[in-house]
C-alpha cells in the first residue's frame, strides 16, 4: 500500500506501509506535534492509543509513516534504547538507537534520561540493510526552533524533503521488518 503525505502535501511518496505485525512484532508509529514542530515514535500500543485520543499530552497526530520491528523482549535483533531529554536540562525530545556503543554514550550524558528498550531491529552494516529488510534513516533538525528533534523514516522522498528543510541526514540506523 502506498501512503500519501500528510494533508498539506498530496504528493504520493515512495513508502509502503508494513504488513500487520505477527506475534513478537510491533508497529512503530510516527506522530507529529505541529505546535512543537516535533516528531515522535512509539511501539507501545497503549501509548499510541493515548496519543490518538489526545489525553494527557494533546496535539500529537499520526503522520501516516510507520515501520515494523520486533518487540524489545522478542529475542530478535538489537534492542533500541529510548531516551528523553532530562527535564530542565536536555532537549524536549526523544532519541532512539540500537547501537550498543551509542546507547552507552547517551546513557552517560546527563542531558538524556534512559526510558526503556522501545523495540528491536537489526543494525545496518556499512549503511546497508539486507534485501528483505526496510532501512530506517535518522534525521536531525540541528536544534531548529530552539529544540533538538530527530525523525526516523523509511521513505527516501520524505527524507529528501526533510533535507531540503534543513534537517541533517545522520544515516541508516535500523533494518526493520517489511
Amino acid at each position: 500500500m502506498v501512503a500519501t503525505a500528510p494533508s498539506d502535501d498530496a504528493t504520493t511518496l515512495d513508502y509502503s506501509a508494513p504488513s500487520p505485525p505477527r506475534a513478537g512484532e510491533r508497529t512503530v508509529v510516527e506522530y507529529r506535534n505541529e505546535a512543537l514542530d516535533h516528531y515522535f515514535l512509539t511501539a507501545e500500543p497503549a501509548e499510541a492509543a493515548m496519543l490518538d485520543a489526545g489525553v494527557i499530552v494533546p496535539g500529537w497526530t499520526r503522520t501516516g509513516f510507520e515501520f515494523k520491528a520486533w518487540a524489545a523482549d522478542a529475542g530478535n535483533g538489537a534492542r533500541a534504547c529510548r531516551f528523553f531529554g532530562t527535564p530542565g536540562r536536555g532537549p524536549n525530545s526523544h532519541f532512539y538507537t540500537n547501537d550498543a556503543d551509542e546507547c552507552d554514550k547517551v546513557r552517560r550524558n546527563p542531558d538524556w534520561q534512559f526510558e526503556a528498550f522501545a523495540f528491536a531491529a537489526t543494525a545496518p552494516q556499512a549503511e546497508l540493510c539486507p534485501a528483505d529488510r526496510m532501512t530506517v534513516t535518522r534525521l536531525y533538525n540541528d536544534g531548529k526552533g530552539g529544540q533538538a528533534n530527530h525523525r526516523y523514516l523509511t521513505s527516501r522522498s520524505a527524507t529528501a524533503a526533510m533535507r531540503e528543510q534543513g534537517w541533517f541526514v545522520e544515516g541508516a540506523v535500523f533494518c526493520t521488518l517489511p
